[in-house]
């Protein structure tokens, strides 16, 4: 009886150990017959089972079960996350379970485009698949508690590539956003220019947002900053057309008429001298430090060539030459 019992337990555990041997080798196999790479969406609060579930029907594993076994013994099932992965079906199986507990998930570009309102920021935002939604549509005025702000926060974010993961939250992209924008604006306030019209880095936003609006070429932003600045210093209305179309609001029809540079909108550069009350678009880095570091120049005038550059003068009989030149075909 002991010699069979014996007998009994040494072919148990050769079993035991071709089981092991068996369940190593697969492991370590590719996870499907059928090299491809995919993303997969693991949700919220999945279990290991529908997620081995999830993985095979979407013809990306071939034994859930080997993958819910590798799972459960490396103690690893409370580290798998929800999101968004990329999955290459040449990994084996616990390729796969460290990819899905450390490496990064599959990240979403959303651009902020410098010179767009806030309003379409919102919506570009808004409308993105991958992000959660937790404002109302295009609720502009929700974004003071978020910033902190008590003014109408247009301008207030960092126009930029941003990455998020597949769920995120949209209120942490405008905190992200927000926070880049008065990490520039703190920097460039700093090491400003001295002599500048300017009493706060606000006032340089609104500015900058101004320089952003008129610049047809990069390279000019620093040129139509020092117009915006001697202007300043001068007290002489911005008259800045950008400006009027903003306060315009819906009522621009793509066309400014002179009955238009005479509306009394606070926002209106040739009714009311100094800034406008607020940024009227979002402006980018480059702008930011161009009005506070403007050209060394006394322009005081500029005019569209029709090229997206612009003339700059320093004088009225200058201004109206170009005028004449470049808007009235020399007439």
């Amino acid at each position: 009886m002991v010699r069979k019992g014996s007998m009994w337990i040494a072919m148990f555990g050769m079993i035991l150990i071709g089981i092991y041997q068996w369940f190593f080798a697969m492991s370590l196999s590719p996870i499907t017959e059928t090299p491809q790479q995919a993303i997969v969406t693991i949700p919220s609060g999945a279990s290991l089972s529908s997620i081995g579930r999830q993985l095979s029907d979407a013809g990306l594993i071939d034994y859930p079960i080997i993958f819910n076994a590798v799972v459960r013994l490396s103690q690893k099932e409370s580290k798998l996350r929800a999101g968004d992965f990329r999955i290459d079906t040449t990994w084996h199986y616990q390729q796969l379970l460290e990819h899905l507990i450390k490496d990064p998930e599959v990240q979403y570009s959303i651009t902020l485009i410098e010179g767009m309102t806030i309003k379409d920021a919102m919506k570009q935002i808004q409308s993105h698949e991958k992000i959660k939604r937790s404002l109302p549509d295009v609720d502009v005025n929700a974004l003071k508690a978020l910033f902190n702000v008590e003014q109408y926060p247009e301008g207030m974010m960092l126009p930029d590539t941003y990455f998020i993961r597949a769920g995120a939250n949209e209120a942490e992209l405008y905190r992200r956003a927000y926070v880049a924008l008065t990490d520039v604006l703190a920097r460039e306030w700093s090491r400003r220019n001295d002599n500048l019209p300017f009493t706060s880095a606000y006032q340089a936003l609104i500015a900058a947002s101004v320089v952003e609006k008129e610049t047809g070429k990069p390279e000019e932003r620093p040129l139509i900053a020092a117009v915006i600045v001697n202007r300043l210093k001068k007290g002489m209305p911005l008259q800045m057309d950008p400006t009027v179309i903003y306060g315009l609001g819906d009522r621009f029809d793509g066309n400014i008429r002179k009955k238009d540079l005479s509306d009394m909108s606070p926002y209106n550069t040739y009714t009311h001298k100094g800034l406008p009350p607020t940024p009227i678009a979002l402006a980018s880095a480059e702008s930011l430090y161009a009005v506070l570091h403007p050209a060394q120049s006394d322009a005081l005038y500029f005019v569209a060539r029709g090229d997206g550059s612009h003339q700059f003068s320093s004088t009225l009989e200058a201004h109206n030459a170009a005028v004449k030149q470049f808007q009235l075909g020399g007439k």
